[in-house]
């Protein structure tokens, strides 16, 4: 559908290169619930997201301005 480019298998998988690639140090990668969010964020949906502390909201913030 229109404007929904990155919830997609392929989108996903592009976002999960970007985070291997730029963030090294990060071994495990995402999540599959952030990217998931991230999907979301990036086809331009509003997002609110509770989780306890530690569980990577923070990620949700960063990796889209990779």
């Amino acid at each position: 559908s229109r404007g929904r480019k990155w919830q997609t298998e392929e989108g996903r998988a592009i976002i999960k290169q970007i985070v291997v690639k730029k963030v090294p140090q990060w071994t495990g990668g995402l999540r599959d619930w952030q990217a998931t969010v991230i999907t979301w964020i990036l086809d331009g949906e509003d997002v609110l997201r509770i989780t306890a502390t530690g569980e990577g909201k923070s990620a949700l913030f960063a990796v889209p301005i990779l």
